[in-house]
C-alpha cells in the first residue's frame, strides 16, 4: 500500500485529474497551486514515514486500549507523547467493510500537534483523503485537503458534516493506537517488532534486472510480546469471566492500563499477577474488533 501511496502522490495531481476526467485548465489558479504543493508535501512525508504493519492480536489489544483511553478521557495527553518517528503510516489486518475498503492512517507530529489522515484501500487502488484531523490536547480541528477543494470546483455533491462524522471515529482510533504503540515500545515484552523489506526479494531482483531498482524501504511488523499476550488474555478474561468472586480469589493476570504521570503525560502500568495460589492458564482466542473501522 505504501508503494501505491508514493506513486500516487509523486504524480499528483495529474493522476487525480485522469481518474476524475478533469481538465486542469478549467480550474482556478489558486486551486492548481494548492494541489501541486499538496502533492509535493505528501510525497515528502510518505518518503520519510516509517511504515508499521500490526498483526491481528496486536491490533486487537491496541484497539481496545485506545477505546479505554477514550473512555478514561486521556486524549488530552496525546500531545505529550513523543512518537518514535515524525511520520508513521499504520495498517491493520481487519476484514474490509461492506464496500471492500480497508483503512490505513498517516500520522505526523509537529511539536505538540498531531495530524491524522485516513485513506481507504480497495481492490482497485485507494481513495485519497479529503480531511486531515489536527489535534492538540483536547482540541481537534478539521482541515480540508486540496483534493476536497477539487471536488467543490468540479461540482461533486459531498456532505461535509456526514463525511466528518463518518471518518472521525476511525481517525481517533488510529490516533489512539499510535499513541499507545509509542508508549508501549518503551516497555519490554509488551510489543515485539521485526523490520523487513517492503518489497519481496523476488520483486526486487526483477526490478534490478530491468534496470529499475526499487528503493530500500523497510516495514516494521508489530506483534505481541510475552507481557502483551498476558495483557490480551487478561483483557479477554475480564470480559468473559462472570464468576468475579472466584476469579478474584485465585491468582490471575490483571490487565495493565494507561494513566497520567506527574509530568502531565501518559504512562503505562504493566499487567501483573494478583490473587493466591498458582496461576491457572486458560486458552483464549483473541480477534480484532472491526466495527469502528468499517
Amino acid at each position: 500500500m505504501l508503494s501505491k501511496l508514493l506513486t500516487f502522490y509523486e504524480h499528483y495531481p495529474s493522476l487525480l485529474f485522469q481518474l476524475k476526467n478533469v481538465d486542469p485548465s478549467s480550474l482556478s489558479s489558486n486551486l492548481l497551486e494548492s494541489l501541486e504543493f499538496h502533492g509535493q508535501r505528501q510525497s515528502e512525508i510518505l518518503s520519510a514515514a516509517q511504515f508499521y504493519m500490526l498483526d491481528e492480536a496486536a491490533q486487537s489489544m491496541l484497539y481496545n486500549l485506545a477505546a479505554k483511553m477514550e473512555e478514561d478521557g486521556l486524549e488530552d495527553m496525546f500531545s505529550h507523547v513523543k512518537l518514535p518517528f515524525p511520520a508513521m503510516l499504520l495498517t491493520v489486518p481487519i476484514t474490509p467493510g461492506p464496500e471492500g475498503m480497508r483503512p490505513l492512517a498517516l500520522i505526523t507530529q509537529d511539536e505538540d500537534t498531531l495530524y491524522t489522515q485516513v485513506f481507504f484501500e480497495g481492490m482497485d487502488g485507494f481513495v485519497p483523503n479529503l480531511l486531515i484531523f489536527k489535534t492538540q490536547g483536547t482540541k481537534a480541528d478539521v482541515l480540508l485537503t486540496p483534493t476536497y477543494g477539487l471536488t467543490q470546483e468540479t461540482g461533486e455533491n459531498i456532505d461535509l458534516e456526514a463525511l466528518i462524522e463518518q471518518e472521525k471515529p476511525t481517525c481517533f482510533r488510529f490516533l489512539g493506537m499510535v499513541v499507545g504503540m509509542s508508549v508501549l515500545f518503551k516497555h519490554k515484552a509488551m510489543l515485539e517488532t521485526e523490520e523487513v523489506p517492503l518489497y519481496p526479494r523476488a520483486e526486487r531482483r526483477r526490478a534490478q534486472k530491468m534496470g529499475k531498482p526499487l528503493p530500500d524501504t523497510r516495514v516494521v511488523k508489530v506483534s505481541l510480546g510475552e507481557l502483551g499476550k498476558r495483557q490480551a488474555a487478561a483483557m479477554l478474561e475480564t470480559k468473559t469471566d462472570d464468576n468475579t468472586e472466584k476469579r478474584m480469589r485465585r491468582a490471575h493476570w490483571v490487565q495493565g492500563h494507561f494513566m497520567r504521570n506527574r509530568g502531565g503525560g501518559i504512562s503505562w502500568r504493566n499487567p501483573h499477577i494478583r490473587g493466591a495460589g498458582p496461576v491457572i492458564e486458560q486458552e483464549r482466542h483473541v480477534s480484532a474488533g472491526t466495527e469502528e473501522f468499517e
